[in-house]
């Protein structure tokens, strides 16, 4: 009889929760390494069929990203050419959106603290560098030096724009795949003082960027406007204040 009932038990149980540790209802770090081992090639296959295009040679891993000497408390993984690294640090809230509660999901804002979401932003970074790269050694399309992975190292800090795009373009991404929670009424950055604002860093690279991406993208189509995107220098902090300055002096490239 006690076999029967647990039996029971796992068969209505929440896809997936059964398979990886939970710690307080969040994923464990051993969980988090487990996830991604398993499912990597899964994800990258789904990733794949969202954006209609196939990625190059590109592998996952989980590591602790605190250990290293400039870590963001912001940041769920990190992208190197061919290489992403996910955070097993146990931040996240659930391995996947769908394994999220209701009463969790009434309880939060927004949120992209998901597993699964962590790694479809980082192989959005990967998609990114790949785009920017048949653009200029394949097609002979400039690649705004901005955007360029030679100059992103000596990128000075302070330059907003670049981050600005290419965390809008990541977090769009997982937006239209259902994989975040975006906030119903984003912050929307008034004054450069807000730009520049510790404390609003979230919201205007992971929130507020998305949305000033997302009629843009809708219309050009994600591939398409990635190109103009990259091709482009990126916006000012003026012209992230008012996008329209931003928007209105994009040349195309087709």
């Amino acid at each position: 009889m006690a076999t029967s009932i647990l039996i029971l038990l796992l068969c209505f149980a929440p896809q997936g929760q059964q398979d990886y540790p939970l710690k307080n209802g969040r994923p464990t770090s051993r969980g988090i390494d487990q996830y991604v081992e398993d499912k990597a090639d899964t994800l990258i296959r789904e990733f794949q069929e969202f954006i209609g295009d196939t990625l190059h040679n590109i592998y996952i891993y989980t590591d602790d990203l605190t250990e290293d000497g400039y870590y963001d408390p912001m940041e769920l993984g990190r992208y190197y050419p061919n290489e992403i690294f996910i955070t097993n640090t146990e931040v996240f809230m659930a391995y996947e959106l769908s394994q999220l509660t209701q009463e969790g999901r009434d309880t939060v804002f927004a949120s992209n603290l998901f597993v699964k979401a962590a790694v479809f932003h980082e192989l959005a970074h990967d998609y990114i560098h790949q785009v920017s790269m048949e653009m200029s050694q394949i097609e002979d399309i400039n690649v705004d030096r901005a955007y360029q992975a030679f100059f992103r190292i000596y990128r000075d800090p302070t330059e907003t724009g670049p981050k600005f795009i290419e965390e809008g373009i990541c977090e769009y991404i997982c937006g239209k795949m259902g994989e975040i929670i975006p906030p119903e009424e984003p912050f929307i950055p008034k004054t450069l003082e807000d730009l520049s604002n510790p404390e609003q860093s979230f919201n205007v690279y992971y929130k507020y960027s998305a949305h000033y991406l997302t009629k843009f993208l809708d219309t050009i189509g994600l591939k398409r406007g990635i190109r103009i995107l990259l091709h482009n220098p990126p916006p000012t902090s003026k012209e992230i204040l008012n996008p329209l300055l931003y928007f209105t002096r994009l040349q195309s490239i087709d």
